[in-house]
């Protein structure tokens, strides 16, 4: 079998000394790697293998050279951005995203390079997980470097199944239309399948992750643990509305993680050196993408878009009164005066102190796991068990005392409470969008007292329930012309 040498061969070859810089990253010069040749690499430098992945999530125009293009956190963004949580105050990048013209395929930026970021990924962790096939032959680093590949397979076709198809309770999505699912590299496209076979691969591939990641401790959550994993699959199955393995995850999670104090929790979100942090990017000199990076966007401080030219975002109005006075995340945004910048509030959680895009980016947090074990609880335990995981968490976020927050003891209304609650906590960290399919809840922007700008909400001026069309990106033309196995009759609504 032939691999294809995409960026991670090219970075693990430039590693090892395979080639000079010249002739591995000029696309004129790529050549087929075969399988035969990556034991050798893996025997020399197996970390090379996966840093290429790493490396593309923080990889500044790998679709286009554009500032809204720059890896995992350009796509966390458009999450938010397309839900009701994060307002976008003015006019520049990502303003497509909030304003819901931008899902057709035949526009083809914003659906285009969401597929080809995931399944570049996608493709060369297949090629990590194809060589180290037979586990009985592994070193110890070998079989964590296989978790990580699995895990991050995993984590990138969450995504995709959650931009390519609508969000809905499980029994109204699981025989819906998927997306391709690739477990080696091959030349011919295949259809897609359904939602199902979709999360079975997911979770599947978490499973076999989780014990190969048995002991791997980097000294910095750089690299998917296995406590991420954990959390990740949590995740998973709470989308799948399998609540038990969801409880079962998240409670590991819980019981082998931190939450961090609120004098902590008020510096913002920067630094990947807190307790909380699971997963995220060491931003430094000599990775950071300046102008088009994460901080640029959305730091009002910054030199960036968001500071110097004023393209601020803000919390959404409506979930910002529902944060209580002595909740210390109320105190990561302005009020409705909008503080020293006079915007009402604009977002202070991500804020880079070194004012020179040097600020760490978060993937993946402990708190997420109280919210998603206080749900399943609330599903298939009691709401009294719901009720004391969120006064865990609650309580770790109060600036004095206890919270004041009161809890339902209705099942369906606490899971909606729940539903606030994780988002306040996650606002700005990649969920907004599809938290809000999966829970069918609709997406209002117009509400009397509304912040949203109402020249920048476009397509987003009315109500979007649950399955509207707007809230799915299509297929990219380019995969329909070039898959034999996709047509237009495959086609998104």
């Amino acid at each position: 079998m032939k691999v294809y040498l995409t960026n991670l061969f090219a970075f693990a070859l430039l590693i090892l000394g395979f080639s000079s810089c010249e002739n591995v990253l000029e696309p004129a010069n790529s050549r087929y790697v075969t399988v035969d040749e990556l034991p050798d690499i893996l025997e020399r430098n197996s970390d090379a293998l996966i840093q290429g992945v790493y490396a593309r999530s923080i990889e500044y125009a790998f679709y286009a050279s554009r500032h809204d293009d720059f890896g995992q956190k350009s796509i966390d963004l458009a999450v938010d951005l397309s839900s009701e949580d994060v307002v976008h105050v003015a006019t520049s990048w990502f303003l497509t995203f909030y304003q819901f013209n931008d899902r057709v395929a035949s526009n083809a930026y914003s659906p285009s390079r969401q597929w080809k970021y995931a399944y570049a990924q996608i493709r060369d962790l297949n090629s990590i997980i194809e060589v180290l096939t037979d586990e009985s032959s592994l070193n110890t680093a070998q079989k964590n470097l296989k978790g990580e590949a699995l895990a991050l397979r995993a984590f990138h076709y969450f995504f995709l199944i959650n931009f390519y198809q609508t969000g809905g309770s499980w029994d109204n999505i699981r025989s819906l239309p998927g997306v391709p699912v690739y477990t080696d590299n091959v030349l011919e496209g295949k259809p897609r399948g359904t939602v199902e076979e979709a999360y079975a691969q997911i979770l599947s591939d978490y499973e076999a992750a989780i014990p190969l990641l048995e002991g791997f401790a980097p000294s910095l959550p750089t690299r998917i643990t296995q406590i991420a994993a954990k959390l990740l699959a949590a995740r998973a199955y709470l989308y799948a509305g399998q609540y038990d393995k969801a409880l079962e995850y998240a409670t590991q999670t819980v019981n082998e993680t931190q939450l961090t104090s609120p004098a902590a929790y008020a510096k913002g979100f920067a630094d990947i050196g807190d307790v909380e942090w699971l997963w995220g990017v060491d931003i430094d000199s000599e990775n950071s993408t300046i102008y088009a990076s994460f901080f640029s966007i959305i730091d009002p401080f910054s030199p960036g878009y968001a500071g110097q030219l004023g393209q601020y975002k803000s919390i959404d109005r409506r979930l910002y009164d529902q944060i209580d006075a002595n909740d210390v995340r109320k105190t990561l945004f302005e009020g409705a005066d909008g503080g020293e910048l006079e915007v009402p509030y604009v977002q202070k959680k991500f804020v880079d102190p070194s004012e020179s895009f040097l600020g760490d980016y978060v993937y993946l947090r402990s708190a997420e796991a109280w919210y998603i074990k206080a749900e399943a609880e609330a599903r298939i335990k009691t709401v009294a068990e719901a009720h004391a995981t969120l006064n865990a968490v609650t309580n770790a976020r109060a600036i004095s005392g206890s919270h004041s927050y009161h809890w339902s003891d209705d099942k369906n209304a606490l899971i909606d409470q729940i539903f606030v609650q994780k988002r306040i906590e996650l606002w700005g960290e990649g969920h907004g969008l599809f938290e809000f399919n999966r829970l069918e809840k609709t997406i209002d922007r117009t509400y009397e007292g509304s912040n949203h700008p109402v020249g920048n909400i476009n397509s987003g001026d009315r109500p979007l329930p649950w399955h509207d069309p707007l809230r799915t990106f299509q297929i990219p033309i380019k995969e329909i012309e070039g898959n034999p196995n996709i047509t237009q009759a495959d086609q998104n609504p």
